[in-house]
């Protein structure tokens, strides 16, 4: 029998340092592999937290750039909401971009903030950082239409002489009787039941202002093109009681001129209703942010000039 010839020692020794080689190339790829699937993971959960970041900061500079129309202090509070959810612009490789563009009726606050992914085990494979960026864009805009508006209309005379909050709390009185229908003063207001139409079957009876009280509004969308008069002078003594349910609540309600035209929206604060010999009603106008305004491309205008606006996020 024959026997077969063993390798030549050096054979041996050529073929073990191939396996050396082979099996240390394995094991850089299954590190970089590793470190792929590892510090990929950790980048989704940082950018996730990026676009936390991104989406609190767009829309608080869209809030601040309705508060003061300052581009400037829209990205001031951008990146100061930026840097309390731990990204602070030009630290530790932040980047915190803002982008600010007025409209007419519409304006968009841009947020994008980025920071550099440290890598743990990709650096084998050359990756040591890898950059991470999330944006987000807010509109804040100018509403031309409102739901559940209350059958309440102040003159916007009121902004002009007292302005919002608390301090500017505060009696109106319904206009005199007679004729007069429109508060034309800073401290008046009066009824309505949001009628469209210019003719007879608007006027606001109080059975009709009063299911308006109760239902907490409008049911039916109100915009600057729509004509709310005739409204209803005189006394409606009984609707006071039904407006008492509503003091400490907050409410829509419609801005007008001396001749009744529709200017725009606001949101008031309720804190009393007296009926009797008093007739009024108290409360204060506050700027806020309520879900039931609305943009209608179909109607031309808004105003914010009566503390009313819509920030919303989109994208």
């Amino acid at each position: 029998m024959e026997l077969a010839a063993r390798p030549a020692t050096g054979q041996r020794r050529t073929e073990g340092g191939q396996v050396i080689v082979v099996f240390a190339l394995a094991l850089v790829a299954i590190v970089g592999m590793t470190g792929l699937v590892l510090d990929g993971g950790d980048t989704f959960l940082q950018r996730r937290t990026l676009q936390n970041a991104a989406d609190t900061a767009a829309v608080a500079g869209a809030y601040a750039f309705t508060a003061s129309s300052s581009p400037g202090d829209a990205r001031d509070w951008a990146r100061q909401t930026a840097a309390s959810n731990g990204f602070v612009d030009g630290a530790a490789g932040v980047s915190v971009d803002v982008l600010v563009i007025p409209g007419p009726i519409t304006s968009s606050v841009t947020v994008s903030v980025s920071k550099p992914h440290a890598n743990t085990f990709s650096g084998v494979l050359g990756f040591s950082s890898w950059p991470v960026s999330a944006t987000a864009t807010a509109i804040a805009a100018k509403p031309n239409g409102v739901f559940g508006l209350m059958p309440v209309i102040f003159n916007a005379k009121v902004f002009e002489r007292y302005g919002f909050g608390p301090s500017t709390e505060r009696a109106f009185d319904e206009p005199g009787s007679g004729s007069n229908d429109i508060p034309i003063t800073a401290t008046s207001f009066n009824w309505t039941v949001y009628c469209t139409a210019s003719g007879g079957g608007c006027n606001a009876n109080s059975q009709v202002v009063r299911d308006l009280i109760n239902g907490h509004g409008s049911t039916i969308e109100v915009t600057l093109g729509d004509r709310i008069n005739p409204l209803n002078a005189g006394a409606h003594t009984t609707l006071y009681s039904d407006l008492v349910q509503w003091v400490a609540d907050e409410f829509p309600v419609a801005i007008v001129n001396d001749q009744g035209k529709l200017l725009g929206f606001a949101v008031f604060h309720m804190t009393g209703s007296l009926g009797g010999g008093s007739k009024q009603i108290r409360g204060y106008f506050v700027t806020a942010n309520d879900p039931d305004f609305r943009i209608n491309p179909d109607v031309t205008g808004g105003s914010s000039e009566y503390g009313a606006f819509i920030v919303m996020l989109t994208n």
